[in-house]
């Protein structure tokens, strides 16, 4: 494999991880804000921070993208890069998924409730943008296979940001926290309901896009590469669900009994809940790497 092509996949990944925490801290800043309590502060400058990534990792994967498109060295790339913006469908998706990333930073440097609605439509824009430049737009645009993309999209990572970013939530509750015990669980009940709601459109989704991508294959899916990384992803998938579902079927009940008495154990329930979560975390961030090779890789490659 070309050594552009394997940055662009370091790179894609780490686009998606970056929009996985930009959603999952705006997911996270929301639900505590309707507790009526304040937002953390670090929720907002992780937001801000992961959108920054953003925007300049757009313009990266482009330039990157001109080199490996034109077969020209990376540093004598930057002149293609204007092509690519005004004569492809690429470079025009790929300038909306960028001016989506900066819309998202004007929105998070005020950090009031109208700015986070700036900031959740520069996100959606990013993803609209992301869409465009991937397989799915190969039958044209707005079809029924770049709607299931964007859906599957933004429901990755809607579950993998908001896992990723409470993982850190959590833990900075073990050292201090102006939450009462009420809010703390509501809070950890409120992330159980979106993930596993994020969840189910993940999978809905994610079983239209492999069946389409996988239709034609001629060969047994494990011989091809593309099967194979599928199969990764999905066994990582498999993983982080069985994690979550071990937090939402045993520990919850317990943190959620007691919160109601304000019993001791609830401190004891609540760092159990937070380690499985950063297990799940750690496990999200492997999915969403797979996820990012397995979109460089053609369902027909050997």
């Amino acid at each position: 494999m070309d050594p552009l092509v394997v940055v662009e996949i370091v790179v894609a990944a780490a686009q998606d991880m970056l929009f996985a925490v930009a959603v999952g801290a705006l997911a996270c800043g929301t639900m505590l804000r309707l507790q009526e309590g304040p937002t953390p502060t670090s929720l907002v400058r992780w937001q801000l921070g992961a959108l920054s990534g953003l925007t300049f990792t757009c313009g990266l994967y482009l330039w990157l993208q001109a080199a490996v498109v034109s077969g020209s060295p990376l540093s004598e790339a930057g002149p293609l890069v204007t092509v690519l913006l005004t004569q492809s469908h690429f470079g025009v998706a790929s300038a909306v998924s960028c001016a989506g990333a900066i819309l998202g930073i004007m929105g998070s440097i005020r950090g009031t409730r109208c700015a986070a609605l700036v900031t959740a439509t520069g996100l959606i824009v990013y993803a609209a943008g992301r869409v465009g430049s991937s397989h799915a737009a190969d039958g044209g645009d707005f079809t029924l296979a770049e709607v299931i993309h964007f859906v599957h999209l933004c429901g990755m990572a809607l579950w993998s940001g908001s896992v990723i970013v409470a993982a850190f939530v959590l833990s900075r509750w073990d050292v201090a926290s102006s939450r009462t015990i009420e809010q703390r669980a509501d809070f950890c009940v409120q992330l159980s309901h979106l993930a596993t709601v994020s969840l189910g459109v993940v999978v809905v989704s994610g079983i239209y896009n492999a069946t389409q991508d996988t239709a034609h294959l001629a060969a047994p899916l494990l011989s091809v590469q593309y099967g194979r990384v599928l199969t990764l992803k999905l066994v990582l998938v498999t993983l982080v669900v069985l994690l979550g579902g071990t937090n939402r079927m045993l520990i919850l009940p317990q943190l959620q009994a007691a919160s109601t008495s304000s019993d001791p154990l609830f401190h004891i329930a609540q760092r159990r809940f937070g380690r499985l979560l950063i297990l799940e975390a750690v496990a999200m961030l492997a999915v969403l790497a797979t996820a990012a090779m397995l979109g460089h890789t053609s369902p027909s490659a050997g």
